[in-house]
């Protein structure tokens, strides 16, 4: 259409760099439109016209990412139509030509880089995949004929989330928290969805979901903000338990892992028969600062707890602030990969220490 053409042509005409051009069409591809699904099998790889999806307002993955080209096209930036095999990891084959794929993306070269654009969504960030589409060799169409690229990896350490907390807990066995949550990579791909949320299924989320292992778990607030431009998603929180220790004349007894508790233990295989897959890698880090409640003090911390493995490692250490606080940090790594079948009881037995020792709890004494 002429006069979108028109439109994306003002909508750019001030900015000469092609990454900033291509994140204005982008933004204005996903304001405009919306997806409605067309399988590949079904409609094959012709994508619906980009004028009728420019009239209609939606398309499948097919028509928005054939729109999408189109408007970009009109934008001075070059882009390629891309098939690709969607959700679980697979590869196009480079040596067998057939209609092959489940799902159409763009890639958009830019100074010797590719960067991969999901036509389909209305809030994923500019250039962010997602574990949907990530890490597999794509057919890119190009005019001079079909390309075999890879798409981004999001591996091990990328896919970070970081919890600060500050714990203070209560002579009756309560405590108040407040938390920052910072999650990259395939961890925000997890929780980016989150700012759509009404705030009463956030609540329940966190409750039933998240933290459900968390008896009394009230939030008293919680602020989120999505930085698409740097890809981090962060969560403020503001949190009550009650009843969460454990209190008598003698002792105040609690579980010191109260937020990202990692209860995961593969199942028992007595004659395991496939090789060990870890589809996909994080790593999860921890800081809490516990301030005990007036008239406690400190009696012993636990001893700095490590485990270090070929699928990854495990750390806990207790660091005393002064005679009425201290630091617990957690910092654990999974890695991906495919291990021969003889490791899956290492594997097994890693996981295992990891979910008991997030039991672990302390005692704080009566002065």
């Amino acid at each position: 259409d002429i006069a979108t053409i028109e439109k994306i042509k003002n909508l750019v005409k001030d900015t000469k760099d092609t990454l900033e051009r291509a994140k204005l069409v982008y933004k204005y591809m996903q304001n405009k439109t919306r997806y409605i699904s067309v399988q590949v099998g079904i409609g094959g790889w012709e994508p619906i016209a980009a004028n009728k999806v420019d009239k209609v307002g939606y398309g499948d993955c097919k028509g928005l990412t054939n729109y999408t080209k189109a408007l970009l096209d009109a934008a001075g930036v070059t882009s390629y139509y891309t098939i690709v095999y969607a959700m679980e990891k697979r590869n196009i084959d480079k040596d067998f030509s057939s209609i092959q794929g489940n799902h159409v993306i763009l890639n958009l070269p830019y100074k010797g880089k590719d960067i991969w654009l999901e036509c389909t969504s209305q809030s994923a960030p500019f250039g962010f995949l997602g574990d949907f589409t990530d890490d597999r060799n794509v057919l890119v169409i190009t005019p001079e004929g079909g390309i075999i690229k890879r798409t981004t990896s999001y591996k091990d350490e990328t896919n970070i989330q970081e919890i600060n907390a500050t714990i203070q807990l209560e002579k009756d066995g309560s405590l108040k928290a407040k938390l920052s949550i910072v999650s990259k990579g395939l961890q925000f791909d997890d929780k980016y969805h989150f700012e759509n949320f009404s705030k009463e299924k956030l609540i329940k989320r966190y409750k039933s979901r998240t933290w459900n292992y968390n008896n009394n778990l009230e939030i008293e607030s919680v602020n989120l903000k999505n930085d698409k431009e740097n890809i981090v998603f962060n969560e403020d929180l503001k949190i009550n338990i009650n009843n969460y220790a454990s209190v008598t004349d003698e002792e105040y007894l609690f579980r010191v892992n109260i937020f990202n508790k990692e209860s995961y233990v593969p199942k028992r295989y007595r004659k395991r028969k496939l090789p060990l897959k870890i589809a996909r890698g994080y790593k999860d880090v921890d800081e809490y600062i516990f301030k005990l409640p007036e008239g406690y003090k400190l009696d012993v911390l636990p001893f700095l707890k490590e485990i270090n493995t070929k699928f990854g490692a495990y750390k806990v250490s207790f660091t005393k602030i002064d005679e009425t606080s201290f630091k617990y940090q957690k910092s654990i790594l999974i890695k991906e990969g495919v291990y021969p079948k003889e490791d899956y009881k290492l594997y097994r037995s890693f996981r295992r220490s990891i979910a008991k020792y997030g039991n672990l709890r302390i005692a704080i004494i009566k002065e």
